[in-house]
């Protein structure tokens, strides 16, 4: 089995990702900490599997670095800027039919977990694909917190790989890191996210108002705050993203132009993008436009 393992491996390293790991047996429900499983995970991810990889696919930090003259307009995160998402379910895909046409396995034997219901964190740890950062975020050794989890089950038993002895935030004082310092809402303060002050938490469409301390900071933003990951040491050098066109959006949007359109209108233009996202309707978006325009440079 551990040459299956490197031939998985191999072909999940050949798509891009930078990172692959194994975790075995995948129970879904040992990751879902709720008394509402059942009503909560769709019948197609409640049945585990005798193994699953998982593999960090790289946006890096190559977008989102010219910044200039925002007034009236809102920018996008860099990992929103292309559907890296979708790019990492079709590259899983692909490796999905490679091992079906190769080996074993139905179609239904290869699930594909990325913006999935189950926690992506806690079997990234569990398998060392990547270590809990103080910013929340799973930190690769390859490429930061840089990156798109996404997992693929699989019909063969393999063992699970070692969890990572990587501490990514070892070189950071723990009294005053930098990504606490560096949000603007003071939400990691304490050593764990606040997502009540969290303002990537209200831009994805959570909570029913966004209050004023942190409406106060909102600033510019579109959609994504990448305040705590700009600061990070582990993203401070050079990290290389995949190439694609998935899902394209432009760094800017000029407000004025957002506030004019339908609906329907603001569907289409972010149909297939990481902002057409079910979650993420029109009255989020345009509540993230208003609060730029309240509260950004003009």
């Amino acid at each position: 089995m551990r040459e299956l393992k490197e031939t998985i491996r191999r072909m999940v390293l050949d798509e891009g990702f930078v990172r692959v790991r194994f975790l075995a047996p995948f129970e879904p429900e040992q990751f879902f900490k709720s008394d509402r499983y059942d009503a909560v995970i769709p019948k197609n991810y409640r049945q585990g599997s005798p193994a699953l990889v998982f593999a960090a696919l790289p946006y890096g930090n190559c977008l989102g670095k010219d910044r200039q003259d925002t007034s009236g307009k809102v920018f996008i995160a860099p990992f929103a800027q292309r559907n890296y998402y979708c790019e990492a379910v079709k590259r899983l895909q692909k490796i999905a039919l490679k091992l079906r046409c190769q080996y074993e396995g139905k179609k239904s034997d290869y699930r594909i977990l990325c913006n999935s219901p189950i926690p992506e964190k806690p079997p990234a740890i569990a398998c060392g694909l990547g270590s809990l950062g103080r910013n929340s975020l799973i930190i690769t050794r390859e490429a930061g917190s840089l990156v798109i989890l996404a997992a693929l089950t699989l019909p063969f038993s393999l063992e699970t790989d070692m969890p990572e002895a990587f501490s990514p935030c070892k070189r950071c004082s723990p009294e005053a890191p930098p990504c606490a310092l560096s949000c603007p809402t003071g939400a990691l303060r304490g050593g764990t996210l606040d997502t009540e002050l969290c303002i990537q938490w209200y831009a994805s469409g959570n909570g029913d108002r966004v209050p004023d301390e942190v409406a106060e900071k909102w600033g510019n933003r579109l959609y994504g705050c990448t305040a705590c990951q700009d600061a990070c040491i582990q993203n401070m050098r050079p990290i290389q993203g995949i190439q694609t066109d998935e899902g394209s959006l432009p760094e800017y949007y000029e407000i004025e132009e957002l506030l004019c359109l339908s609906d329907d209108a603001l569907k289409a233009r972010f149909k297939g993008t990481a902002m057409g996202l079910s979650w993420l309707g029109p009255a989020a978006i345009r509540r993230n436009v208003r609060l730029a325009r309240q509260y950004g440079i003009h």
